[in-house]
């Protein structure tokens, strides 16, 4: 029942049913009228996603719930993207088969493509820039809940790796004049894609490579933020020496992800979890897990800290 949910959540976003309703109550002849669909057909819709608290039912039609709020693309913490991506084929296919993996401990992802996820990136640029948006509405939903968690003031010059379009490190330099950044992101993302005219870019340097190479030197503070996750222990623990290797001796490792809660309790993480077992050969982790990474790469766990939602901020030092 939870993957109708998901399902009809993409059906909405692909219509863009808040981005009609905006900030207004619209009835659902006027919402069907601009989304070309049948009135009755996205009533149904709509009221099914309504009784889970994603848009609300009202005398005269719809309006946006602060669920529904977050599908609109014209809002900075845009969750368009994310959905449509949790519906897609390249996701569903996978979890269809979910039990493949449970039998085997690999991805189904790489039986059904023949290729791993990040090579079906690399060959196919609709479906990475299409992952890419999706991490930036990850980025872009937790950023205000980072910068009011660790203090980026004195971070110096931070090394963004694996940063996508540059959502995450772009706020941080907008709220810290005095900060500066290098996006390090992967060869397959379009260097046009990842720069805007916020004012922050002027601080931002663009580097391009294989953080299993290497990284680029001498920053300050070294951000991984939905990194580590999607990779093995092996390779996680090579991602991590390699920003040990290339920071100052005062810098820092910031691993920005979901920390496992106890067995037993509720967690978005332990569902993620299973999404990274069908395509991708990586894992989500408890702190315990991540500080054995950390120990094995020559750092060591200084602070963890809490960064509101269902993030935490790891930060390890030499």
């Amino acid at each position: 029942m939870r993957s109708l949910v998901v399902f009809a959540i993409s059906a909405a976003a692909e219509l863009k049913v808040a981005d009609v309703i905006g900030d207004n109550i619209c009835p659902i002849d006027e919402l069907a009228y601009v989304t070309q669909t049948d009135a009755n057909s996205l009533h149904r819709l709509l009221r099914a996603l309504s009784g889970e608290g994603i848009f609300i039912e009202e005398e005269g039609g719809y309006r946006n719930s602060i669920l529904s709020n977050t599908l609109r693309r014209d809002i900075p913490d845009s969750q368009y993207a994310w959905a449509q991506f949790m519906a897609s084929p390249q996701v569903n296919r996978c979890f269809e088969r979910l039990s493949w993996s449970l039998a085997t401990g690999l991805p189904i992802f790489d039986e059904i493509h023949g290729c791993s996820f990040f090579e079906s990136l690399r060959r196919d640029p609709a479906a990475a820039n299409r992952f890419a948006s999706a991490m930036t509405s990850m980025s872009a939903s937790s950023l205000a809940d980072a910068l009011d968690a660790y203090d980026f003031s004195q971070a110096g010059c931070v090394v963004d790796v694996g940063g996508g379009y540059g959502t995450f490190l772009r706020g941080i330099l907008a709220a810290h004049p005095l900060t500066s950044g290098i996006l390090f992101k992967r060869p397959e993302i379009p260097a046009n894609a990842a720069r805007d005219e916020t004012g922050a870019d002027e601080r931002l340097m663009l580097a391009s490579g294989d953080y299993f190479d290497s990284v680029p030197r001498l920053g300050d503070t070294y951000i991984l933020r939905h990194v580590l996750r999607d990779w093995p222990d092996d390779k996680a623990i090579g991602i991590l020496r390699n920003c040990r290797k290339a920071m100052r001796p005062d810098g820092c490792v910031l691993i920005f992800e979901h920390v496992l809660r106890p067995a037993n309790e509720h967690d978005y993480a332990k569902f993620l979890d299973l999404m990274l077992l069908a395509y991708a050969t990586g894992r989500e982790r408890s702190i315990g897990e991540f500080g054995r990474l950390v120990d094995q790469a020559g750092l060591r766990i200084k602070r963890v800290i809490p960064a509101g939602g269902v993030h935490t901020i790891i930060e390890a030092r030499i």
